[in-house]
Formats: structure tokens, sequence, C-alpha cells
């Protein structure tokens, strides 16, 4: 936070905006920037079978509060982070100015708020890329003892094709304990799951890493290879 900075609570404002648009055959939402991404994920999905192409994996955070930073989770390998998938935002500026701004609109005001960290102006509402929401997830989560091999399998995982691959990649790493909050507690997806230590090789270090990914599926997709 910036010396003699303030923040400002925008949740007051989540509902000044919330209207879906369909432009040249692509779909949009325009929505507050004190709209909290949980809710913005549950209205698409339910109203309109379309959810925002990127996410953050903590979703209880506001439209303008990531959108002021960046927005980063697993999906940024194939779409960018959150700031990569907005067309139009509307900025109030320090002088209290509301400014509509986008790349071929008042763009130094654009690219200066994506990711500004709030020193340009405060985001009151932003125009962001929608995808057909998947009918079902599958989420994995593979644990690795050697460093080199969860880099080798994450980078040739994020470097093939749409469609080739999954559609959600993140590593993490966890410590080698039973530790609830750093170690393998925290690797199951399901509460009901359990971590099997008696797994984990008796060369491994104090540190161990995890590929988190999810395949989207369709009620009309074939099964997959993750099936089998």
């Amino acid at each position: 936070m910036a010396d003699g900075g303030f923040v400002i609570d925008m949740r007051s404002t989540e509902e000044n905006h919330f209207k879906p648009l369909t432009i040249d055959g692509s779909h949009y939402i325009d929505l507050s920037g004190g709209a909290l991404w949980e809710d913005v994920l549950k209205r698409c999905v339910s109203m309109f079978r379309l959810a925002p192409r990127s996410w953050t994996d903590y979703l209880s955070l506001t439209v303008g509060g990531t959108l002021s930073n960046a927005g980063v989770s697993g999906q940024a390998f194939r779409f960018g982070p959150q700031t990569s998938n907005v067309t139009e935002l509307e900025v109030v500026t320090g002088k209290g100015e509301i400014t509509v701004c986008s790349e071929t609109q008042n763009s130094e005001l654009f690219f200066g708020a994506l990711g500004g960290l709030g020193q340009l102006g405060i985001i009151t509402r932003a125009r962001v890329k929608l995808q057909p929401a998947p009918d079902m997830v599958r989420w994995i989560r593979v644990v690795y003892t050697e460093f080199e091999e969860f880099t080798r399998d994450a980078e040739f995982l994020v470097t093939q094709e749409e469609g080739e691959s999954f559609d959600y990649v993140e590593g993490f790493v966890f410590s080698n304990s039973d530790d609830p909050i750093n170690g393998w507690p925290s690797v199951p997806l399901d509460p009901d799951h359990e971590f099997n230590p008696a797994y984990i090789p008796q060369t491994a270090g104090t540190v161990l890493y995890c590929l988190e990914v999810a395949l989207h599926y369709r009620n009309s997709d074939r099964p997959s290879t993750v099936d089998t």
C-alpha cells in the first residue's frame, strides 16, 4: 500500500453493472468493479451457461481489485491473466473524472489501469470476455519428488495446442510433512480423501511439488483418455 494511500470498499456497487453483450459473435459481460468473482461465476453460468475465460484461485475478490493487479491462475497459460481478457474499462481518475477507456479509446489510461495497482484511478466497470461454461470438470493433482520432472511436465502441458492438453494447469510446492496447512493434508481436492505418505520415496527431500490440472467436459463429449 502506498504511503498515505487508502482502501476503498467497492462491494456496495456490485449491482451497478451486470449486462451481457454479444459483439461480432463473441460474448462479453459488463461488470461492476465491486462485484465478487464468485458471484460473477454463479450468475454467468446459471443465467447464460457462460463463464469468464481467466480466473484467480480465490474467488472472493472484486473484479476491480484483481484487474488492478493481474489476476493469474491455471487458465493463464491459455488465455493470459484476467487483465488480458478485458476490452473496456470505466475508471474514476484522481481528478474525479469518469472515463471510458479501451485499446483504441484513452488507451494510455486503459493499459495503465490494468495491473496499475489503483495508482491511476478506480475501476468501476469492466467488459470481460466470456466463453461457454463446461458441463463437467475433472480435477487431478499429481505429486512429484523431483523438481526437474515437475517443471518438465508443466512446460510440456502448457505448450500444447488447445484441445490437446488440459484446460487448467497450475503448480505449487508443499512441505514433506503432516503440517495441516503446508504439508500432505493440503493436497487432496476432496476433504474426504487422504494423502498417503507411504507412496513418497525415502529419497524425497523436505519439499514436494504438485501439478494441479483440470479437463473440461461437455455432455456431448466422448470419453477421453483421462477416463480410461
